[in-house]
């Protein structure tokens, strides 16, 4: 019995540094003071975690870096947030290696199952469920705005479609909530994913490019089009 507790002395610290080499937190919050002071550049070098560091965190943990990632904000900073997310996203470590991860469908998909449109509409915490909201749009514009879809077999290709249209009719429930782009996100990511399957050719009418163009980058809504998209992710889908 000594000897057990000797050893469980002996390794008990060790267990401990190893568990704290996993904990980090952004240095600089947004909003605060040294936020405001601090350049450009070395705010993003400082929010960016060490590479070993996330290298060896699970795909939950770091995913909860991503929605946390001081950059976000980024996204609504440009005329076009197709091209705010792309900026965010290029400074970003956490967003680049979660892309990466194998199991990072898996954590996608729970995110949305966890949090429908409904429930998100009924909490009292306005600050939280912004704040959600703008995490659903995110993911949304990963997979419109990156590789994340190319990375996936033609399967999970489908659950993620599947994922991403019950959401875009989760928000035809809330027609004065979800205007512009933060409707059309949806649909995009819809046709990012048809691309990727090669299940769309240069004379269909809905294209990743005709859509954008029709819809002035996304801040638009065009009905034949959002029906014609729709059509397809069923038809895609149940293949």
């Amino acid at each position: 019995m000594k000897n057990l507790i000797f050893i469980c002395l002996i390794f008990l610290p060790l267990t401990i540094t190893a568990q704290e080499r996993k904990m980090w937190n952004y240095p600089i919050k947004l909003g605060s003071e040294e936020w405001r002071v601090t350049s450009y550049a070395e705010k993003v070098e400082k929010s960016q975690p060490p590479k070993e560091l996330i290298k060896s965190w699970d795909t939950e943990t770091l995913f909860q870096y991503c929605v946390d990632y001081p950059f976000n904000h980024v996204t609504l900073m440009f005329n076009n947030p197709n091209d705010g997310f792309k900026r965010m996203y290029e400074q970003s470590s956490v967003w680049q290696e979660y892309v990466q991860r194998k199991d990072a469908l898996g954590v996608f998909i729970r995110y949305f199952e966890d949090r429908p449109y409904k429930r998100q509409f009924e909490m009292s915490n306005i600050e939280v469920r912004n704040d959600e909201l703008m995490t659903l749009y995110y993911l949304e514009k990963l997979v419109s705005e990156t590789d994340f879809a190319l990375h996936l077999y033609s399967l999970d290709k489908k659950k993620l479609a599947n994922t991403i249209l019950q959401s875009h009719q989760s928000k035809k429930d809330f027609p004065d909530e979800f205007i512009g782009f933060h409707y059309n996100s949806s649909l995009v990511a819809l046709l990012k994913i048809f691309e990727s399957e090669q299940a769309l050719s240069p004379q269909n009418e809905i294209t990743l490019t005709k859509f954008r163009k029709k819809t002035g980058n996304e801040y638009f809504v065009d009905d034949g089009m959002d029906s014609e998209i729709i059509t397809k992710a069923f038809n895609y889908i149940n293949k």
